[in-house]
């Protein structure tokens, strides 16, 4: 475990270290993301963040928080349903004429459901979109500006289920024709840690997939009505308390994963470029190699090797597959959004439009 003093240590030296970061965060407006903004804010010297999300008045209270944290930061909203692929490609579209490099991507979008496949207007489960479809178009599009980032590459980290990979059906990556909720989350998890090893051996940027722990957020809130969301908020919760972690501290972990040199990309210039004496050694990565550019984590700053199922995947070259499956499903998403959009607003044949008789006078 790494400890929460050498944790807010590490934090509280990014003034020096890391005083000017650019940053975005998808999904920061609650929760982890908007606990991780507020101690981005509080302990680098002038950061600059985007944060997106659905809502732009409910975003009002969290900026001017960060402003008042830091009023030396620059703090954006860009308002997007990140559900939507397109919408992933115009947010990124606003920050790369604005930013020439990156220095994390923090996302944490999401929720739950306990209903059954849900296709956006561009043909892909929503849920699944939210956990892996959409975050990985954003790490494809900002890839050029992560790598940019100096003096250390850009890091990429995904707030969802690191260390719980595990079975997924190869003939059925996207879930089209056995969605559950189970097979959702696994396919989830699984494929967003494979798809970081994949682009951690090719790119010079640091892909961290980490479990948070139990953490008090508005998440069954946010999706479930409310008389489901009662029973858990004032009947399990309370049960589950003593065994949780606390939201500030998750906050501060988290920050402490997005920016700690423990967590590197593997394409560093020399091991001499690393300041880690202070914050023990390079953690190893899902493949068992230390510092190899990809990490499964826990909410503790650990990080493990990719178990046997991982293992089995990887040997199949399954890592490959699911990123050329990835860069299909997106491309094709788009495509179908055109598509579906050209026929909505088709326009009615000219005998139709008033009652007026094609070739009539």
């Amino acid at each position: 475990m790494v400890s929460l003093d050498l944790v807010r240590k590490a934090n509280s030296g990014l003034k020096s270290r890391l005083p000017s970061p650019v940053a975005l965060f998808v999904g920061g407006t609650s929760g982890i993301g908007r606990s991780t903004l507020r101690q981005l804010a509080f302990n680098t010297r002038a950061p600059k963040a985007y944060i997106v999300g659905r809502s732009e008045s409910n975003a009002e209270q969290l900026l001017k928080e960060l402003n008042d944290i830091n009023p030396l930061g620059s703090f954006n909203f860009i308002e997007a349903d990140v559900s939507l692929i397109s919408n992933v490609d115009k947010a990124c579209e606003s920050i790369k004429q604005q930013e020439q490099a990156l220095d994390l991507l923090f996302m944490t979008p999401g929720g739950l459901s306990l209903v059954g496949r849900r296709e956006t207007s561009e043909g892909i489960d929503k849920l699944f979109a939210l956990r892996y479809y959409a975050r990985m178009r954003f790490t494809q599009n900002l890839l050029p500006l992560l790598e940019a980032a100096e003096p250390q590459p850009g890091r990429v980290v995904s707030v969802l289920g690191g260390g719980f990979e595990g079975n997924i059906n190869a003939k059925d990556l996207d879930l089209k024709h056995n969605y559950n909720i189970v097979s959702c989350a696994m396919h989830s998890v699984t494929m967003t840690s494979l798809a970081m090893e994949h682009l951690a051996a090719s790119h010079r940027a640091s892909f961290v997939h980490v479990y948070p722990g139990l953490v008090g957020t508005n998440i069954y809130t946010n999706s479930f009505p409310p008389p489901l969301a009662a029973v858990y908020n004032y009947g399990m919760w309370p049960l589950m308390y003593p065994f949780s972690v606390n939201i500030d501290e998750s906050g501060q972990r988290h920050l402490f994963h997005a920016t700690s040199d423990r967590y590197a990309a593997n394409k560093l210039e020399s091991p001499g470029d690393m300041n880690v004496q202070h914050e023990s050694e390079r953690a190893v990565g899902s493949g068992g190699v230390l510092g190899s550019g990809a990490y499964l984590m826990n909410w503790k700053g650990e990080t493990i090797a990719a178990g046997k199922k991982m293992q089995s995947l990887r040997a199949q070259g399954m890592a490959h597959k699911i990123w050329e499956h990835t860069t299909d499903v997106l491309s094709r998403s788009i495509a179908v959004k055109i598509e579906r959009t050209r026929v909505e607003i088709r326009p009615e044949p000219i005998n139709q439009l008033s009652g007026v008789q094609a070739g009539g006078g």
